[in-house]
């Protein structure tokens, strides 16, 4: 019956948007029609995906892609524009969902291995780099660069082969309810490199607009980025003491508070110029430890208010992928995708190894780290806007990019948490399992 009422209301939409073009001149109602499409289609699509043992994000992520305005068009680009609030509000309360579930008793047991496999990260940039510029230079699939502006290609291409999804990572882990050192790790790095891919990509970047315009390094911009980290920590740490005082002395509508929290976060961050990732990931992990009684419950309001808005955002990221683009660019996309699997399984896997972590971590770990979605196709839209003439053809290599591992790396990841015994909450299918075994059980004598 549900399938048939979004068949019902997604057929109505398609035939408004394309049959009578015009009809829906009012961009809030049309906004409005895209965002139940988007909710129900998301939740119908979540609940198909999880009888395959694939994570609920997955099929978010393919309904958006099947609705967005690149396929039916079910969600065209300016409602996509007009629901960006509530691709802010996802990021927020992931972020302080990642915040939540970092005890920094926990954290200080892998401290050495979290700083070890988030300064092996760092050499992706460098050997991808180098690798993407011998293969620029025997396949000119970017057309003819001059040298400073082949090396500036390189560079920017291996920064975001650094940068991953922590949306997510974070979502997945949320889902399964997964808990224990896989978890841990792959979270703290997380964290981590949220900060360090924000300095790494504006020092590269501010590099490449040296070498293409034959001008001074300016690396005030540097600073200026590292004030933001700071500022937007220092931020989130306020945030997080109002919110766990509140907890302790009110501690009514909690659900609803963490929802203002996250706004409150994407307001201040868009006026002070901070990031808001950042803002909500100290306020979660202040409350997680400064309020440990208060913890259980701001994590279970997290969980209460998650779910509907993580359905929505995804679904969006999903519109945000084009097809198209992967056509155009397969070739230099899938060498990309799997040379930055390889460098991410190699500087994952050793780091564990010489730090001494646990089987799964040293097996698995590198699986968290496969995802990319907002923050990649963000620096791709801005390499085009910046680097005229050849930075559109690194931004649709980039999506490219984008499409296969957003498409692989959260599969991975649930593979990786259910494997390992960390995932809590066990897909429908091996609920039936289980299930059917017990009463085999029960009915032997």
């Amino acid at each position: 019956m549900k399938w048939f009422f979004f068949l019902v209301l997604g057929g109505a939409s398609w035939a408004i948007r394309i049959l009578g073009e015009g009809v829906v001149s009012d961009p809030a109602a049309s906004a409005l029609l895209a965002l139940g499409c988007l909710i129900l289609g998301g939740m119908l699509a979540g609940d198909l995906v999880s009888r395959f043992r694939l994570p609920r994000v997955t099929g978010y992520l393919l309904l958006g892609l099947v609705a967005g305005p690149y396929a039916v068009g079910l969600e065209t680009l300016s409602d996509a524009a007009f629901l960006h609030l509530f691709g802010e509000l996802a990021l927020g309360l992931i972020a302080l969902t990642a915040g939540a579930e970092s005890e920094l008793s926990s954290l200080k047991k892998r401290l050495a291995l979290i700083f070890g496999i988030t300064g092996a990260h760092i050499l992706i940039l460098p050997l991808a780099g180098l690798a993407l510029w011998l293969f620029f230079r025997t396949f000119p699939v970017l057309g003819p660069l001059r040298p400073q502006e082949l090396l500036a290609a390189a560079a920017l291409l291996g920064t975001i082969a650094v940068a991953k999804s922590p949306s997510t990572t974070i979502a997945v882990i949320t889902e399964l309810k997964a808990k224990g050192p896989l978890t841990e790790t792959v979270l703290g790095v997380t964290i981590l490199k949220d900060m360090v891919i924000l300095l790494l990509f504006t020092l590269v970047n501010v590099m490449a607009h040296a070498w293409v315009d034959s001008i001074a390094v300016n690396l005030h911009l540097l600073a200026e980025v590292g004030m933001e980290i700071v500022l937007s920590l220092g931020m989130g740490v306020l945030l997080g003491l109002l919110l766990g005082i509140y907890m302790r002395r009110v501690g009514l509508y909690l659900p609803l508070v963490v929802l203002a929290i996250a706004l409150v976060s994407e307001e201040m961050a868009a006026g002070l110029h901070l990031e808001h990732l950042l803002i909500c990931m100290a306020a979660g992990f202040v409350v997680r430890n400064l309020f440990p009684k208060e913890a259980g419950e701001f994590i279970e309001a997290l969980e209460l208010s998650s779910p509907p808005i993580y359905v929505i955002f995804f679904a969006l990221v999903g519109g945000d992928l084009n097809l198209a683009v992967l056509r155009l660019m397969w070739l230099p996309a899938l060498f990309f995708v799997l040379l930055r699997l390889g460098l991410t399984w190699t500087l994952t896997t050793v780091p564990a190894a010489l730090n001494r972590a646990e089987p799964a971590v040293r097996k698995r770990a590198w699986m968290g780290f496969v995802a990319q979605a907002g923050l990649s196709l963000g620096l791709a839209a801005r390499i085009g806007r910046e680097m005229p003439g050849f930075g559109e053809k690194i931004a649709l290599l980039i999506v490219a990019g984008v499409v296969i591992n957003q498409l692989l790396g959260p599969v991975l990841w649930a593979r990786a948490l259910v494997t390992s015994g960390e995932a809590a909450a066990v897909p429908v299918k091996e609920i039936a399992g289980a299930g059917s075994l017990l009463k085999q059980k029960e009915s032997s004598p």
